[in-house]
């Protein structure tokens, strides 16, 4: 089996239980995404607690989960941040087509 290939099925794998879907959303956007920010706007809450639910981290000697409406919540802002970098790239091809 390849790199690429066992990437693909760890991927898989990772992706049919929240906590693994979570951590591929994380990887796949952590070159461009300030998790701090993310906390913030869309948790009122520090970047430290996000980073403790995702890596699990003992709080009160127990693991941090996602709550399932903090999951729902994670999902929303993944989405809205989708809907925002769409509309700008969007915007600027529309200046781009007119000059």
């Amino acid at each position: 089996m390849t790199h690429t290939e066992a990437t693909d099925k760890a991927r898989q794998l990772l992706s049919t239980e929240s906590e693994g879907a979570v951590w591929l959303a994380m990887i796949d956007t952590s070159e461009f995404l300030n998790l701090s920010g993310v906390a913030r706007k869309y948790f009122d809450r520090s970047g430290n607690w996000l980073q403790q639910r995702l890596h699990g981290y003992k709080v009160n000697g127990k693991p941090a989960t996602f709550k399932p409406t903090e999951l729902q919540q994670l999902s929303q802002a993944l989405r809205h941040m989708a809907q925002v970098l769409t509309t700008s790239a969007d915007n600027i091809d529309k200046t781009t087509h007119n000059s």
